[in-house]
């Protein structure tokens, strides 16, 4: 029986190689405000809630936003010590990632008080997860699925755009049983099997920085969050302006 589900996975794997993947359309909903000040590095929506995390030694903070108008409902600093990086929000409590601090911190989502925090080997970037586990990056090409009880590394995917390694997996959200991961330095979106790690699917927002209000110092996309109600996604990036909330075409 292990023989024959290794072949079935085998086959999975093979025909997922030979398939390009999608190019997603997609059009946008609307646009709403955004702190420019906010160096953007985690997003997520839970229950009609949007929370963010942001970076930057001596900025780095934890946020409650107004999904419609973007405004700060509440915030707390993290650490003048730490690089805050990606968060996610399973069951009730909130995990938020630090770069190169190898600690990642746990809140109450509706006070912002610590639980406790784990250490991780190498540097945290992105985290989202599947309902019952954590899935990490760290800038690499490798995502790892963890035990949120205790941190513990379940397994790893390598993540794959034909035969080669796709690196710089940053910001993750999973989607309808996908996940999707930003790349860093680039306006792109990657949809990732998480059976297979091959990417099945490319979202390109480069249109979106185009569309922001100038001046402004505006980085690079980093900030996927999704609307289970309505199937559309929010994006925005480092220090960017706006968020946009899209559509995206389902293939």
């Amino acid at each position: 029986m292990k023989s024959l589900a290794i072949l079935a996975l085998a086959a999975i794997f093979l025909t997922a190689c030979r398939k390009s993947p999608d190019q997603l359309a997609y059009q946008v909903v609307s646009a709403r405000a955004h702190e420019p000040g906010a160096y953007t590095q985690g997003l997520q929506l839970s229950d009609g809630r949007l929370f963010e995390s942001t970076g930057q030694y001596g900025e780095s903070t934890l946020r409650e936003l107004d999904p419609t108008t973007g405004n700060v409902l509440r915030k707390r600093p993290l650490a003048k010590t730490v690089f805050g990086e990606g968060l996610t929000i399973l069951g009730k409590e909130m995990f938020v990632l630090t770069w190169k601090e190898k600690t990642a911190y746990v809140f109450e989502p509706d006070t912002f008080k610590p639980i406790r925090t784990h250490t991780y080997p190498g540097e945290g970037w992105g985290l989202t997860n599947d309902g019952t586990q954590l899935i990490m990056s760290d800038g690499t090409s490798t995502l790892r699925f963890i035990t949120p009880a205790d941190f513990t590394t379940i397994r790893t995917l390598e993540v794959m755009e034909g035969k080669q390694p796709l690196k710089n997996l940053n910001e993750l959200e999973w989607i309808d049983g996908q996940i999707f991961a930003n790349i860093y330095l680039t306006e792109r979106i990657a949809r990732i099997s998480p059976e297979t790690g091959q990417v099945t699917g490319w979202l390109d927002l480069t249109g979106l920085r185009n569309q922001l209000p100038k001046p402004n110092r505006a980085e690079v996309l980093n900030g996927i969050a999704y609307d289970a109600k309505t199937g559309h996604l929010l994006i925005t990036g480092k220090y960017w302006p706006q968020m946009f909330e899209i559509k995206v075409e389902k293939k």
